[in-house]
């Protein structure tokens, strides 16, 4: 479980980090239950990332991934959902952001395939919360190349 929660951190720090901030991550790792995979990626997609999208849209969140891997006998889990948030202050307003926003998308509840409830396709197995302390990207190194390249000439 441990090697797994490392893995996910540098793979979502390869993708939305650039910045020296301290950026608060937070980490699910969900197990999909009876092999309702088709039902718990509808789930995501339609409700998960389209919350994730919009909050990305306002700036309440820095990056959001999901991430798909394969349930074995040392990380029983399926989904591995990441979403980052610039700093503490914006990771302390969330809840509050993200249910103005379900509000607004989905007054009468989540798009659900099959009828099917959360509970129904999915657990939750674990949740972690983590500060950046220090990170890189590919977009940072080719600004600062760009920036020598540029002092050169």
């Amino acid at each position: 479980m441990r090697n797994a929660l490392w893995i996910a951190l540098l793979l979502f720090s390869n993708c939305c980090f650039g910045q020296n901030a301290a950026v608060i991550t937070t980490i699910d790792f969900v197990k999909i239950k009876q092999n309702k995979r088709q039902e718990a990626l509808f789930y995501y997609e339609n409700n998960w990332k389209v919350y994730r999208d919009i909050a990305l849209e306002k700036g309440y969140i820095n990056a959001y991934q999901l991430l798909t891997t394969s349930a074995d006998t040392t990380a029983n889990f399926d989904l591995i959902l990441i979403t980052a948030y610039a700093d503490s202050i914006q990771y302390k307003l969330n809840e509050g952001r993200f249910q103005e926003i379900i509000q607004a998308t989905r007054p009468d509840g989540p798009k659900l395939l099959n009828d099917l409830k959360p509970n129904d396709f999915r657990q939750n197995v674990f949740f972690k919360q983590a500060e950046t302390l220090f990170s890189a990207d590919k977009s940072k190194l080719k600004r600062k190349a760009k920036r020598k390249t540029k002092s050169k000439g």
